[in-house]
């Protein structure tokens, strides 16, 4: 892979971003060979931090003959896609966020989601099955016509449970 491949990517992505904050940083790296796992081609993973110190990330790897900056614009505008859809959690950890809040102890977890994506609710179906635990979810509106909310935000959901209360048995007692 070339090293001019790594600027294009940004200059693309940055480009893109720049129309919504100013003060974009974008941290590049450059492997080759044994370093890269001796990968051919090139990866991009944004990560996005809102006032209220949510973290949203998202990440893609350019299949073959993938264009760099058609790599920067699909991954940019994924991130955009999911700061516009709200909540806590990105749509590719959602599953795992839930999965740790049926597992905690016998207490009541909640969290803000975006659009649930098809395997979030196929993985609740799961959890459903084997823990028996079901989720309680509201969905929550956002006034559109409130200042600082853009047009077409609609809403999010609030997903609570009571934990199984699982433990570790293989842990040393003291």
């Amino acid at each position: 892979m070339s090293p001019a491949t790594n600027p294009r990517v940004i200059d693309k992505s940055r480009g893109i971003l720049n129309d919504f904050i100013p003060d974009v940083y974008i941290y590049n790296e450059h492997l080759k060979g044994a370093q890269s796992g001796n990968s051919p081609g090139h990866s991009l993973t944004l990560y996005t931090e809102s006032t209220t110190d949510v973290l949203l990330c998202c990440d893609n790897t350019a299949a073959n003959q993938t264009l760099p900056e058609d790599l920067a614009i699909t991954t940019t505008h994924q991130l955009l896609d999911a700061v516009h859809a709200g909540g806590c959690v990105d749509s590719s950890h959602q599953y795992l966020v839930l999965l740790f809040m049926v597992l905690t102890q016998r207490h009541v977890s909640s969290v803000r989601l975006g659009p649930l994506t098809p395997y979030t609710i196929s993985f609740l179906r799961n959890i459903k099955l084997f823990f028996g635990v079901v989720f309680k979810i509201k969905v929550e509106k956002v006034d559109v016509d409130e200042p600082g909310n853009r047009k077409g935000l609609g809403s999010t959901l609030v997903l609570s449970c009571l934990g199984v209360g699982f433990e570790n048995m293989n842990r040393s007692m003291t």
